[in-house]
C-alpha cells in the first residue's frame, strides 16, 4: 500500500501524550537529537537545567535521556515530577509503567500565597520526601538504610500534611512535631503545632522557625547519606506560570524561582556522593525565566542558570537544506511511515518522492523552514494540519498540500504563540497586539507602527510600553527585522538576538502567521505608506512638491497632515505638448496643484497629474 500523509505518524504537541499514544520504543525511533546539544555535559557533567522556548523539545528530550541512562544502566532509577501536573491515578499507573518510571505531579491550592515568602525550605522539605518515597519504592536501593538514612526519614516525618503518595502537594496548613524541653525523642510525639502557609506574617512566626530549623537539620543528615551503586536521576518538568490573577501569578513566579534554587543546592549535596549519578535534571522555559526578571525579585536567577544549563535551540544558520536538524524530523517521520509499509528505499529518493523542487517559487526545504520556527513542534503541526486538510490522501507534500494546510498551520503557530505569551501578557493584552497587526502590512517601519497605535490602540500596552512588547514579539518569533537596502532579515529563531529599533530597518512578521492574521505582500505594495492616514481617490487634488527630476517625469511628494507621501508625475502628465526639459514646467522645491490618478503597485507610489493645473 503506497504510504499517504495521513499515515505518517505526526506526534504529539506534547511528548508525555506521545509516549502515552505510540509507546517509548516508537517515539525514541522518531526522536532526532540537534548535533550541537551537549548531553554530555547534562547526563554526566556539572549541568543540570535545560533551557529553551516552548516548543523546542525540553520534555521529549527528558524522554531520550530517560531512556538512554537506562540502556547505560538497566538498573538506574528514573523520577518524573510534574510541576502543576494534572494526572489522575489512572493515568499515573500508566506512565509508571513505561520504563518503570516513577511519576509525582506538585499541587498548589490557589489559596495557598505565601505573600512575599521564599519557598526553598518548602521546596527542600518536598524534595527531600519525594527522595525518601523513591528510595523506598526502590527497596532502599538507592540510599543505604543505615542510621543516617534512618534519622534522615524520622526528620522529614516530624512534617506532616496528609498529602497523597506521589503528590507534593504544598496544602494551606503542615503540622510540626512539637519540641519537648526535656529532650523527649521528637519521633514519639504527635504532631501538635500547625504552620499555616497562606498565613501573611508566617516568617515573623515560632512555627515557621520550627520548621526552618527541621529543614536544616535534614540539610545536615542529607550530607551524610550513603550511596548505593545505582544511578537515581530525578527529572523536573513542565514549570509554567500564566499572567492571569495578578497574585497567583507572582506566587507562581516565585515558585518556580526558588524550585531553580533548590534543585541546584541538592545537586550540590548530591555531586558529593562520589561517582555514582545522583542528579536533578529541570527543563526550565526561556520564557518563564523572563516573567521573573520582569515581575518579582530574581535573586540572580541568571546566575544560577547559565553556569548550570544547556540550551536546547535548532537554529543552524549555515543550510536551508533538507540535512536540516528540523527537516530531519520531518523526513524521519515520512521514513517511519515509509518502513511500516515497507517501502523505504533511501534518503535521497524519499525527498524526492515527498518533495517538489519549489514549493511557492522557493526551494521546497527552504520555503518550510522559513515557515517554522526551527522548533521540532512546528513540524508536528505542519503534519497535522496535512493531514486534517482535503488533500490528506495525497503521497507526498506537494503545493496543493501546502496551501490547503497553510491556514490550519499558520492559526495553530499563533495559538501556540499567545500561550507563551501568556507568561508576560495578560489575554486581553495578547488579543490587543493582535488585534493591532491583523490586517495590517508585512513589512512596515516603527514610525508607521507608531502612527498606526496612535490612532487606534492609544493608552494600551502597545502605547504605553511599545519597546518591551516589540522586544518580546521578536523574542518569540512573531516579528523579524528587514533592511530593504540588502533584503536581508534577522530572526531570533536563526541565532539573531534582539531587535533593531532603527530608521534603517523595518520591522517584518513571519512568514507563518501571515495567513491567520490576514497579511500578505501584496498588501504592501497596494496599500501606500500611512495608509491608514491616507483616503483618496482619482480627481483629488493635492499640491505635488517636486524633489527630483527623472528621464521619464517628476519625483517628489504630498503632504497630508504632518506626513509626507511618495508621488511621481509622469512627463505625459505635465503637459500635452512636447517637453524638452522638465525644469521649464517644474521647478525642485516647488509646490503644485496636481490630480490623483491613482496607487501604482508596482513602484509603491501615486501617480499624479498637473496637466491644465500649472
Amino acid at each position: 500500500m503506497t504510504t499517504r500523509i495521513k499515515d505518517i505518524y505526526a506526534g504529539k504537541p506534547d511528548a508525555k501524550d506521545a509516549v502515552e499514544s505510540i509507546g517509548l520504543k516508537s517515539f525514541i525511533d522518531t526522536f532526532v537529537m540537534p548535533e550541537n546539544f551537549n548531553l554530555e555535559a547534562l547526563v554526566s557533567g556539572s549541568c543540570y537545567f535545560i533551557t529553551g522556548y516552548k516548543g523546542t523539545g525540553k520534555t521529549a528530550l527528558l524522554y531520550y535521556i530517560d531512556n538512554m541512562i537506562k540502556k547505560m544502566d538497566a538498573q538506574t532509577c528514573s523520577s518524573f515530577i510534574f510541576f502543576k501536573g494534572d494526572y489522575s491515578d489512572l493515568k499515573k499507573q500508566e506512565m509508571e509503567n513505561i520504563a518503570k518510571r516513577l511519576i509525582s505531579a506538585i499541587s498548589i491550592g490557589n489559596d495557598v500565597i505565601l505573600e512575599g515568602t521564599d519557598f526553598e525550605y518548602i521546596w527542600r522539605w518536598l524534595l527531600y520526601s519525594r527522595i525518601i518515597e523513591d528510595n523506598t519504592a526502590f527497596n532502599y536501593g538507592l540510599f543505604k538504610n543505615n542510621e543516617k538514612w534512618r534519622q534522615f526519614e524520622e526528620k522529614l516525618s516530624q512534617i506532616t500534611s496528609g498529602r497523597k503518595k506521589r503528590f507534593l502537594t504544598i496544602p494551606p496548613i503542615i503540622k510540626l512535631a512539637c519540641p519537648i524541653k526535656d529532650g523527649t525523642n521528637l519521633s514519639s510525639v504527635t504532631p501538635s503545632i500547625e504552620l499555616k502557609l497562606n498565613d501573611a506574617n508566617i516568617q515573623e512566626t515560632k512555627e515557621y522557625a520550627l520548621f526552618v530549623k527541621l529543614i536544616d537539620e535534614a540539610d545536615n543528615l542529607f550530607l551524610e547519606l550513603e550511596r548505593s551503586d545505582i544511578p537515581y536521576y530525578i527529572f523536573i518538568d513542565e514549570l509554567e506560570a500564566y499572567n492571569g490573577d495578578s497574585v497567583v501569578f507572582k506566587r507562581d513566579l516565585r515558585l518556580i524561582r526558588d524550585l531553580i534554587f533548590s534543585v541546584k543546592k541538592i545537586n550540590q549535596v548530591m555531586a558529593s556522593y562520589g561517582e555514582i549519578t545522583t542528579k536533578i535534571i529541570c527543563s526550565v522555559r526561556t520564557e518563564i525565566i523572563n516573567a521573573i526578571n520582569r515581575f518579582i525579585i530574581s535573586k540572580e536567577i541568571n546566575k544560577i542558570t547559565s553556569g548550570y544549563e544547556v540550551p536546547l535551540k535548532w537554529n543552524y544558520t549555515n543550510t536551508n537544506s533538507f540535512s536540516h536538524p528540523i527537516m530531519k524530523i520531518l523526513t524521519k517521520r515520512i521514513e517511519y511511515a515509509e518502513r511500516k509499509n515497507n517501502e523505504f528505499v533511501d534518503e535521497k529518493t524519499l525527498i524526492e518522492k515527498w518533495f517538489p523542487e519549489t514549493l511557492n517559487n522557493a526551494d521546497a526545504s527552504n520555503y518550510i523552514l522559513n515557515n517554522s520556527w526551527c522548533k521540532p513542534r512546528d513540524m508536528v503541526r505542519l503534519i497535522l494540519a496535512a493531514q486534517n486538510c482535503l488533500a490528506s490522501s495525497e503521497c507526498c507534500f506537494s503545493q496543493k498540500v501546502i496551501d490547503q494546510c497553510r491556514k490550519d498551520y499558520s492559526r495553530e503557530s499563533l495559538t501556540e504563540i499567545k500561550e507563551e505569551m501568556r507568561a508576560l501578557y495578560s489575554a486581553e493584552d495578547i488579543d490587543l497586539i493582535f488585534t493591532c497587526f491583523t490586517g495590517y502590512k508585512r513589512v512596515f517601519s516603527i514610525a508607521e507602527l507608531k502612527d498606526r497605535i496612535k490612532r487606534n490602540y492609544n493608552n494600551s500596552v502597545l502605547s504605553n510600553n511599545l519597546q518591551m512588547v516589540l522586544t518580546d514579539l521578536y523574542r518569540l518569533g512573531v516579528i523579524g527585522n528587514y533592511f530593504s537596502g540588502a533584503g536581508s532579515y534577522r530572526w531570533q529563531h536563526k541565532g539573531e538576538d534582539g531587535i533593531i529599533i532603527d530608521d534603517d530597518w523595518k520591522i517584518a512578521i513571519h512568514y507563518g502567521l501571515l495567513n491567520t492574521l490576514s497579511v500578505n505582500s501584496k498588501q504592501d505594495r497596494a496599500r501606500p505608506q500611512n495608509a491608514d492616514k491616507v483616503v483618496l481617490k482619482a480627481g483629488d487634488i493635492v499640491c505635488f512638491i517636486m524633489m527630483k527630476n527623472v528621464l521619464s517625469g517628476a519625483l517628489g511628494f504630498f503632504e497630508i497632515g504632518d506626513e509626507k507621501i511618495k508621488a511621481f508625475v509622469h512627463i505625459s502628465q505635465i503637459s500635452k505638448n512636447y517637453i524638452d526639459n522638465i525644469e521649464d514646467y517644474l521647478k525642485i522645491g516647488k509646490g503644485y496643484n496636481a490630480r490623483v490618478l491613482g496607487y501604482d503597485e508596482k513602484h509603491d507610489c501615486w501617480q499624479l497629474s498637473v496637466r491644465g493645473l500649472l
